[in-house]
């Protein structure tokens, strides 16, 4: 699919770069397209940015897909940037503003909330949850949370889990993993981040002896030699990208019986709630954070059950699975299909 991936730069203020990729979909789509905004830090390498932003916007279009969002995938990858302030603000605004409302963007990797809130200001074309009680991240980890309860067929308590970046995702499942009676292990680069109520902070993490890994860090993270290394029974990718050379490396955690279950099946809680707010602004505003969290959590959870069931009967790993296993379609767009239990006065389906 990444052939069909188109990559435009556009320049961005002091010397930075706008790398914006589309992904139009199998067939065509004739809906907007969405995807996370990231800014790197450090000096822009553009090959490198090139096949990023291709790599995301592909991720991101199998998870409209598979979740059926009502959105193609896309991504902005800015390079070079020295911060995200207005002027680069500014810019974004300007390509998402000539869009005209076919390309919608939200948080990603090294863009905060308070920068989404700004923004917003400057152009229509944000979901983000903005100026609302609803964290995007916290309903990225819920839905996480409800894939590691698909993978173990169950509750998650007694399950032992090694959280690998503890930032706004990563921080949320740990809490939530622990409070479901997990033994749960944390790492992150930055001090003291990992050490969160009920988890223990681990450094030397790579061959811990744990049920479920659940990187939410960077992207490249596993490469081939990690992960011939690696004492897990799942990896559940929170975060995109996270395998390096990612075909052989997934062919090498299938071949040792490590489920891999990456993140376009696994991380859709942002994109889902950006469905929410497109197609069903008034049910969205009008729940509660609960609602919303635990609507993401069963789809997801759901969506894991399917498709890992699906891979085991064709004899695929969830990776090879993804591109080749054709899914029941799931009716109406994510969004509708919320807006439809929060007005009939529906409870969110418990956990297992």
């Amino acid at each position: 699919m990444a052939e069909f991936v188109q990559v435009r730069r556009f320049r961005g203020p002091r010397g930075s770069t706008l790398h914006l990729a589309l992904a139009p979909g199998r067939p065509r789509q004739r809906v907007p397209a969405n995807g996370g905004l990231r800014v790197r830090p450090g000096p822009a390498h553009e090959p490198d940015a090139r096949r990023l932003s291709r790599r995301l916007a592909r991720e991101m279009l199998v998870q409209h897909e598979v979740h059926r969002t009502g959105f193609r995938g896309a991504t902005i990858v800015v390079t070079g940037a020295g911060a995200v302030d207005e002027p680069l603000l500014l810019a974004v605004a300007e390509v998402l503003n000539g869009y005209e409302g076919r390309l919608y963007t939200g948080a990603d990797m090294g863009v905060t909330a308070h920068d989404m809130e700004l923004l917003a200001g400057m152009t229509p074309y944000v979901l983000n949850a903005v100026s609302s009680a609803f964290e995007p991240h916290t309903a990225t980890a819920f839905g996480v949370l409800g894939a590691v309860e698909a993978w173990a067929r169950g509750p998650v308590a007694g399950l032992r889990v090694l959280v690998h970046g503890t930032g706004k995702v990563g921080g949320v499942l740990a809490r939530e993993l622990a409070t479901a009676g997990a033994t749960v292990l944390t790492c992150d680069i930055a001090p003291g981040v990992a050490d969160l109520p009920g988890c223990r902070p681990v450094e030397d993490w790579a061959e811990r002896e744990v049920d479920v890994l659940v990187p939410c860090s960077v992207n490249d993270l596993i490469d081939v030699r990690l992960a011939r290394r690696l004492r897990c029974g799942a990896v559940i990718g929170s975060a995109h990208a996270v395998l390096a050379d990612e075909d052989v490396t997934a062919d090498v955690l299938y071949g040792r019986g490590i489920t891999y279950l990456p993140a376009p099946l696994v991380s859709a809680g942002a994109v889902m709630v950006d469905s929410m707010e497109l197609y069903g602004p008034e049910a969205f505003r009008g729940a509660s954070p609960r609602r919303v969290y635990e609507f993401v959590r069963n789809t997801v959870r759901s969506a894991v059950a399917d498709l890992t069931a699906a891979a085991l009967h064709a004899g695929l790993s969830p990776t090879a699975a993804l591109d080749r296993v054709t899914l029941p379609p799931t009716g109406a767009y994510c969004g509708l299909r919320f807006h439809r239990t929060a007005t009939a006065g529906d409870d969110p389906l418990p956990g297992p």
